[in-house]
């Protein structure tokens, strides 16, 4: 089916627990809920079988008969060192705003502070952040979309950092190095240690890391002026 060129929209899609928010030039309310929640279930489904998919906070194995997008969710997650369960709601935002890239050109997705953005346009996303005034970040216009993570923590500690964007060639990508960001921010000179990794994921394109007044930035990301 071919989706109409018209003025973007904003509609919502509840899977489970996840509320996916959406802007797009497209009126396919059920169709994308459709591809979301069949989404959701193949994993679900996969999860029973392989507990430790859903579970595990490090990086885990699937066989070769596992879904393409499991395999796909599981190799992402090891790329930052972290297990697959981190990359799930990125995963879930990704594949939500790959289905609405075939047909239009702009799509904004956004499930908690993960968010899929395929634009012609430099975009900007203001961080989540405590305390302090807010600082937005800079998303490059790309063909195929681009993922950023910004959290205060879903990641293993919440408590360690005070706001968090990662910006990498897909939402799942940005979720699970956001979560090893915060797993080096507990160990000893943490901060230099979060900004080297992100420098060393594979995809990552740069972050940025609050600590109370301290600044981190690492990478090719840009702060919006």
């Amino acid at each position: 089916m071919r989706l109409l060129k018209r003025k973007s929209r904003t509609f919502e899609i509840q899977v489970q627990e996840m509320t996916l928010h959406i802007q797009a030039a497209t009126d396919v309310d059920e169709e994308s809920r459709a591809a979301a929640l069949s989404f959701w279930e193949l994993l679900h489904t996969y999860s029973i079988r392989n507990p430790e998919f859903r579970s595990s906070k490090r990086p885990v194995k699937v066989p070769g008969d596992a879904p393409e997008i499991v395999r796909e969710i599981a190799s992402t997650a090891a790329r930052a060192g972290v297990g697959p369960m981190f990359s799930l709601q990125g995963a879930v935002t990704d594949h939500v705003g790959r289905f609405l890239a075939r047909e239009v050109r702009e799509v904004t997705v956004n499930c908690g502070g993960d968010y899929f953005i395929r634009s012609r346009r430099r975009q900007k996303l203001t961080v989540l952040r405590r305390p302090g005034s807010s600082v937005a970040v800079v998303v490059p216009p790309n063909r195929e979309g681009l993922g950023v993570s910004m959290t205060l923590g879903h990641g293993p500690r919440r408590s360690e950092v005070d706001g968090l964007a990662v910006l990498a060639e897909s939402c799942m990508l940005a979720g699970a190095a956001a979560a090893g960001v915060q797993a080096i921010l507990t160990k000893e000179d943490g901060l230099h240690g979060a900004l080297t990794y992100l420098k060393q994921v594979p995809g990552v394109i740069g972050g940025v890391v609050f600590l109370g007044e301290r600044i981190g930035m690492a990478g090719g990301l840009e702060l919006a002026a």
